[in-house]
């Protein structure tokens, strides 16, 4: 994968680039180097009915949901926030959107390679190399306690803190065997959580319980680039421990993460700019804007990010000749090679937004009008002709009717194209896609991922499942967003969904198209917790997923 800006990059979207280069012929199968993707059909569907049926489940609750993201009790008039991204932003920070969007920012920034090497012969811990199989495999975790009286006055008086354990949670007993773990005791598991889900709880405790504002380009400039001492200073924030909750562990790749963040910040404080700047600048674009929007919005969300940092150049490189490949790029330096754009935490950075920054306003407004006060008092936190304050205004003002809303209406979002964004291509979803046969590896590829052999990133083996899940996922959404498929396998039952659930409206619409965050998060969400131990994701180490 490549770490800078190809001069052909002119801001075009990942899913846009998909479909110039690979998407004019869905119904043949198309090789890139070693993996294949099929075509969707209804024979494949039916060979992999128990794992596309699973995808399916998680994308129909996603499209009719049993609660809003922003839950109201009519007796009490009080309002809780259940969405995620917000969720993992500290309480203190809440009241203005400036400061939830640069602490998502950085947060997603360093949210990369979650599994770990830990000893499995005899105590040792063999780091392997690439071309080698990881013997130690391991997840991360951090064990979580139950609130208390102590921990709920030391956030405020709320025991708010633990909802983001609450959302992640999973018990010991109930987590997937992983090759190379060690055996656990059976009897009185700690509640943990894993991967993602314990670094955000990490960070976000502290900022709220141990004052640590890791996040600030400011301080974190007080370590002059001293990553040693950075990392000694931010030690609450990665260090959690093994799958037995006891086990003391770093979260993986700790360094290269406290080094991201040191690098991030000179790159914000040099051009005097921020990740809420950066949005307010973008027009509302997530990628290069049209033609009447440019002179105002003269560059995209996501390629502002690209221009701004190599952590966010997030580019595979594939030969032209023999991989389905339409042709490169205009302005290509290597004409026989093709660059697609991977994009994932940039696209991960503006979802989070994407998400958070319209829940945080309904959660506002809902607050305000109900009979108790708020805790803090949202200021303008933008110009008044800015269009992100304009956005702010008309998703409030919606109030509870956002509930009876369409998905696909424009108060549901931040970006006016945010149809544009791809799947956030990581671990989890590759294996989705190849347990549900719509990704298929030649002998040589899924002989090393099935070992756990370590790639090389930017390898012909990683390019291969990333820029073909790229493609595999776009099949998958064309097909299910093709009537009569889609009637068919998302809209089920509508009538009994509308009269069980209280306060929905009358009669749900006969079908909604399933966008490419429904199925990100049920491709994720089935490749992380509903398939067997012996399906494996690949293993590389990069900073890029």
């Amino acid at each position: 994968m490549a770490h800078s800006v190809p001069s052909s990059y002119t801001g075009e979207s990942v899913r846009s680039a998909i479909c110039r280069l690979y998407g004019q012929r869905s119904d043949v199968p198309l090789t890139v180097l070693h993996a294949t993707v099929p075509p969707v059909t209804a024979s494949l569907v039916q060979q992999c009915s128990s794992v596309l049926d699973a995808i399916l489940d998680c994308i129909h609750d996603q499209l009719y949901p049993k609660h809003s993201a922003v839950g109201e009790n009519a007796d009490t008039r009080s309002f809780a926030i259940t969405n995620h991204w917000l969720l993992s932003v500290p309480e203190s920070l809440r009241f203005d959107e400036a400061a939830v969007v640069n602490y998502l920012g950085m947060m997603v920034a360093i949210d990369f390679c979650h599994w770990a090497e830990v000893p499995c012969k005899a105590g040792r811990t063999t780091t392997a190399s690439v071309g080698e199989e990881v013997t130690g495999f391991a997840g991360f975790y951090v064990a979580v306690d139950p609130p208390s009286g102590e921990s709920a006055l030391r956030n405020g008086g709320t025991t708010d803190s633990a909802a983001v354990a609450e959302l992640f949670t999973e018990l010991s007993s109930a987590v997937p065997k992983e090759l190379g773990t060690l055996p656990t005791a059976p009897a009185a598991a700690p509640t943990v959580l894993r991967g993602s889900a314990a670094m955000m709880y990490l960070l976000r405790r502290a900022v709220e319980v141990y004052h640590v504002p890791w996040f600030r380009p400011d301080f974190l400039q007080r370590f002059r680039g001293d990553t040693a001492a950075a990392m000694s200073a931010l030690r609450l924030c990665f260090l959690g421990c093994e799958q037995d909750g006891i086990t003391p562990l770093w979260m993986p790749c700790t360094r290269e993460r406290v080094e991201l963040l040191l690098s991030l910040a000179d790159a914000f404080v040099a051009h005097q700019t921020s990740y809420y700047e950066l949005l307010r600048a973008c027009g509302g674009f997530l990628f290069a804007p049209d033609a009447a929007a440019a002179a105002t919005a003269p560059c995209g969300f996501v390629p502002s990010l690209v221009r701004l940092h190599p952590r966010y150049g997030d580019f595979a490189c594939v030969p032209v000749e023999g991989t389905g490949c339409l042709g490169g790029n205009t302005g290509e330096a290597a004409p026989d090679v093709c660059i697609v754009p991977v994009l994932k935490l940039s696209q991960l950075t503006a979802l989070a937004i994407e998400q958070a920054l319209p829940e945080l306003w309904r959660y506002q407004a809902a607050s305000s009008a109900s009979s108790k006060p708020l805790l803090s008092i949202p200021p303008p936190s933008a110009p008044a002709n800015s269009w992100l304050t304009d956005r702010a205004a008309r998703i409030a003002r919606s109030g509870t009717e956002s509930r009876t809303m369409e998905p696909e209406s424009s108060l549901f979002g931040v970006f006016a194209d945010g149809a544009k964004l791809s799947i956030c291509c990581d671990y989890q979803i590759p294996k989705a896609l190849r347990a549900a046969g719509l990704l298929v590896y030649d002998d040589h590829l899924a002989g090393i991922v099935d070992r756990h052999v370590l790639l090389l990133p930017g390898s012909a083996e990683e390019v291969s499942i990333r820029v073909a899940t790229l493609i595999a996922a776009e099949r998958l959404l064309q097909f299910l967003n093709t009537p009569p498929k889609q009637q068919s396998s998302l809209a089920r039952e509508l009538g009994a969904t509308a009269a069980e659930e209280p306060g929905a409206p009358a009669q749900l619409p006969g079908k909604r198209l399933c966008s490419v965050i429904h199925l990100d998060y049920a491709l994720w969400y089935v490749g992380r917790y509903m398939l067997p131990s012996e399906a494996r994701h690949h293993l590389c180490r990069t900073i890029m997923y």
